[in-house]
């Protein structure tokens, strides 16, 4: 249950974050008897402003360019820009091919403490207007090829990544490309036990990795009424505004780890474990606009709507990643003859950040 409450409230905080707002309109303008339609004009436009200033009520002190909310974003792509690691199980003698998702998180607070805090992220996202809060899942298949012929140790990789998820949630869709080269140095050559327990030797790692995620959203709002005040003229006559908020998100990350990694390998289990940092450059662009049906009901005899009213909204704003991403890695991976899976962990633990995979396949 915690897990569907954490995901709505995620979809909420981007939705939230976006009504920073000062939300502006045209009301709908009607054409008709001139003895009543200056007067039906003029209360149509008051009733329109009635629901306006609703509205900005309604998503008042929330930030129009939620800075944290973007560069959580940026965050969680340098995350996730990890897929189809060979952690667990370096040193192969030809190739590796690998295949699976990796999703990347950044998070308010500390992972170990986010169910706890549920409650108080939405108090936290009212008060401030501005949230550290970004999701990013990528599919990647990764390479690796033992280049001994070139330099002893030394083991070059190609990653490639792509996932498209139109309408996920109803309304919500998101999309990423990955690129990327990657190197890994064994420093230090493997012990072995009686081959029972193996110490996977001291790897170093490094490499660059582009990632390009785009991701869309839109919420309707409540319906909103107001009568439209004209005595016994038109008495019965209603505006109705149906609002929509869009938000459109492109991001693109350059990412640069820099990694030692260490396993231990009990008979076919590998446990590794490092310490690194992500160097990550690029930019995240938010865009967020406003649309709505606007229509009236029950007008007077003799008129007719002769322009639609709108609304509109300008909010957003473009932010960096964060430049230097402090990581500790680990997680456990199997062998099985030439059929490996790995499952990565790594925790950021400066920005509450993580990332979590799975990849399967083969190495020889």
């Amino acid at each position: 249950m915690k897990n569907k409450i954490f995901c709505i409230f995620m979809i909420l905080a981007v939705s939230m974050s976006a009504f920073a707002i000062d939300v502006t309109g045209t009301a709908p303008v009607f054409s008709g008897t001139p003895v009543i339609v200056n007067d039906f004009n003029a209360e149509l436009n008051n009733a329109f402003n009635e629901l306006i200033s609703s509205l900005n009520n309604d998503i008042s002190g929330i930030s129009d360019k939620p800075e944290e909310l973007i560069r959580a974003w940026g965050n969680s792509s340098v995350y996730a820009s990890h897929g189809g690691t060979h952690r667990a199980f370096g040193g192969y003698k030809i190739f590796t091919l690998t295949l699976g998702p990796m999703l990347g998180v950044q998070l308010p607070v500390s992972p170990f403490k986010i169910f706890n805090e549920l409650d108080n992220l939405t108090d936290k996202l009212q008060d401030e207007g501005d949230i550290k809060l970004g999701i990013n899942p990528q599919l990647d298949l990764h390479l690796g090829i033992n280049t001994s012929f070139l330099l002893k140790n030394l083991y070059l990789g190609l990653r490639v990544g792509y996932i498209n998820l139109p309408n996920l949630i109803d309304g919500f869709s998101f999309k990423t490309t990955t690129l990327g080269l990657t190197a890994n140095y064994q420093l230090v050559s493997p012990v072995s036990l009686a081959k029972i327990i193996v110490w996977r030797g001291i790897n170093i790692g490094s490499g660059f990795i582009f990632s390009n995620s785009k991701m869309s959203y839109s919420l309707s709002l409540d319906s909103m009424r107001e009568n439209i005040d004209g005595g016994v003229l038109f008495s019965d006559a209603t505006l109705q505004i149906d609002p929509k908020i869009f938000l459109d998100l492109n991001i693109k990350t350059y990412t640069i780890p820099v990694e030692v990694m260490t396993a231990i390998k009990l008979l076919f289990i590998n446990i590794p474990i490092g310490v690194g940092v992500d160097l990550a450059f690029g930019k995240s662009d938010m865009k967020i606009g406003m649309d709505a049906d606007i229509n009236v009901f029950n007008p007077p005899a003799g008129l007719w709507q002769e322009k639609p009213g709108n609304l509109s909204v300008s909010a957003g704003g473009e932010m960096s990643p964060s430049f230097m991403n402090l990581k500790l890695m680990s997680g456990i991976g199997f062998v099985l003859g030439p059929v490996v899976i790995d499952i990565p962990i790594t925790y950021y633990f400066v920005n509450n950040g993580f990332n979590i995979g799975v990849n399967i396949g083969v190495s020889f």
